[in-house]
């Protein structure tokens, strides 16, 4: 055993020796030195989209014009990091948020689309902020309550107008349309050439709603063009001799009713109550159902002479809760 041993010992020297004179390197599994790197990556960004930093309608509380239309201001203050020169507004929309969204269909009660606002204006003294203005042309009959405008802005890519850079740069505000009580009636109701104790034919008076919310009316009258407490109270005519007294011209809510059975016009006032009252408007193209119809009938008494004139006052009342279903 001892000599395998010694044997095993002297070849280990002379492989070890044999390396040694060749200059081999032994490798080991512990490497030393730099095993990373890095490098840099680089890009120039050369259009930024536009940014909407508020929002401003005006006014925020809209008392609309009865019978004829009101225009809203939607403001966006924009900030383009590359520069205000390609910023445009895509669209804005202003909608009733109880019944329409952002991307619903035109309609005069509820939803407003404008998609030509015109060109942004650079602000004072910055080469990167502009305000862009759209206008809204709302009409009388637009629902009540709570309105959203919104707008879309993109820009143009420098002058390469075909490359829309981008189309969701939106933002939003809220505005309070006021509810409208408003009516509109006829000029006058002539009652013709009449002699005494004569009854006109009936005079028709249509009542139109002229607001945004559904109505009753209410009636008075006085006589004369201007209300006196003295000359004209009790009088529903002043005549060029006499005059007509209030329980001569009569009005009713249905068609061809006869003069003794209609109403008493009186100085003090009185609500006409329909089956219905008069809805605002929903039709976008024709008055539709926002008017309802009073009947007049005027008995001219004994001692008058001349030329009569008076007055009547229609009122609206609101008949927002009215029970439409019955």
């Amino acid at each position: 055993m001892e000599y395998k041993n010694t044997i095993l010992i002297a070849a280990i020297l002379t492989v070890f020796s044999i390396l040694l004179f060749t200059g081999t390197t032994i490798i080991t599994t512990e490497v030393i030195g730099v095993n990373t790197s890095t490098t840099t990556t680089r890009v120039w960004v050369w259009n930024t989209e536009p940014n909407i930093y508020e929002m401003i309608v005006s006014p925020l509380s809209i008392d609309l014009t009865a019978g004829n239309e009101t225009v809203v201001n939607c403001t966006g203050y924009v900030w383009d990091y590359n520069g205000w020169q390609d910023i445009n507004v895509t669209n804005a929309t202003f909608y009733n948020t109880r019944v329409s969204s952002n991307y619903g269909t035109d309609d005069k009660n509820y939803h407003y689309s404008n998609n030509s606002c015109g060109n942004c204006n650079p602000i004072a003294g910055s080469s990167t902020n502009v305000t862009c203005t759209c206008l809204f042309t709302v009409d009388y009959y637009a629902f009540n309550g709570t309105w959203i405008c919104n707008m879309s802005i993109s820009d143009n890519a420098g002058n390469a107008t075909e490359r829309r850079m981008i189309f969701n740069s939106t933002r939003n505000v809220s505005a309070t349309i006021n509810p409208l009580l408003a009516l509109d009636v006829p000029a006058e109701i002539d009652y013709g050439n009449l002699s005494v104790t004569e009854t006109s034919v009936q005079k028709n008076a249509n009542v139109t709603n002229y607001g945004n919310i559904p109505i009753n009316i209410s009636v008075r009258g006085w006589g004369g063009d201007s209300e006196s407490e003295f000359v004209g109270a009790n009088l529903s005519m002043i005549c060029d001799y006499g005059n007509i007294s209030m329980a001569y011209e009569k009005y009713s809510t249905l068609s061809g009713s006869d003069y003794n059975g209609m109403t008493d016009l009186n100085n003090a006032t009185k609500q006409i109550n329909w089956t219905m009252p008069i809805p605002l408007r929903e039709n976008d193209s024709v008055l539709g159902n926002s008017t309802n119809t009073t009947y007049w009938k005027l008995q001219i008494p004994l001692t008058v002479g001349g030329s009569c004139n008076g007055t009547v006052e229609f009122s609206a009342v609101d008949a927002s809760d009215f029970n439409w279903a019955g």
